[in-house]
């Protein structure tokens, strides 16, 4: 059978199991000096502040501005509220809370993002576009062709967890970032991070960086090769 062609546009498709999203209380409702102030950088700060650790608030921040900057550099206008959700939610998904059992940790973020957008009323749009951001965010060769809030993220994260850009980067601006944000033991601390945010699920990283984790942090592990994976398949050749 030929699936049939369809006129009206298609609805998000979602995951089987949703996982609540809390709000945080009140109190952790603040945005940091240089976040935008608005209803959804505070419910975000507020998620990050209580259910994600220093490592990960610090480095979530360190990413929005980062981004921000870079963004502010193209002379391009951005969704800097947008931006700032991406960048609160993107490692959500290394946290047990908003772990699946068989997605990668990019796409547990992004769910929990959209859920959280979708719960303040915000445009399809702009909800499509913080899903493509963080579940994109550490794939490379595509986020230049979307929407330049997704680059952006994209090239924050590459910035302060690989050093892409590091040189071209304003030293004022990277001082100064990460001194209100330090980087204590940040590059053993990230990759344990990461780590625990999916060695219960190895299979999600196989053709992706976060396979290169397992490979050095996991005893014997046995990483997976594509081109096995293709002789192996059951067809025959003609």
């Amino acid at each position: 059978m030929i699936g049939q062609s369809v006129a009206s546009s298609l609805s998000f498709r979602r995951p089987r199991v949703m996982l609540p999203l809390p709000t945080p209380v009140a109190q952790s409702q603040r945005v940091q000096p240089g976040v935008p102030d608005s209803q959804l950088t505070r419910e975000a700060t507020g998620l990050l502040r209580e259910l994600s650790t220093p490592l990960l608030f610090n480095h979530s921040h360190r990413v929005f501005f980062w981004a921000n900057e870079m963004g502010r550099r193209t002379g391009q206008g951005f969704d800097v509220e947008l931006l700032f959700v991406c960048a609160a939610f993107h490692d959500l998904g290394l946290l047990k809370r908003f772990s699946s059992e068989g997605d990668r940790f990019e796409v547990d973020g992004a769910n929990a993002a959209r859920q959280f957008l979708e719960r303040h009323g915000v445009p399809d749009t702009r909800v499509q576009t913080a899903w493509d951001a963080i579940s994109l965010h550490t794939t490379p060769g595509i986020a230049a062709y979307k929407p330049i809030e997704v680059e952006l993220l994209y090239d924050g994260v590459g910035l302060d967890v690989l050093g892409i850009g590091y040189e071209a980067f304003p030293s004022a601006v990277r001082e100064e970032v990460v001194a209100q944000y330090p980087r204590e033991d940040f590059k053993s601390q990230i990759a344990q991070a990461f780590l625990r945010g999916f060695e219960h699920k190895t299979q999600t990283t196989e053709g992706t960086c976060n396979e290169d984790i397992c490979a050095r942090l996991i005893r014997n592990y046995a990483r997976s090769n594509f081109y096995e994976q293709i002789q192996r398949s059951p067809f025959q050749n003609t």
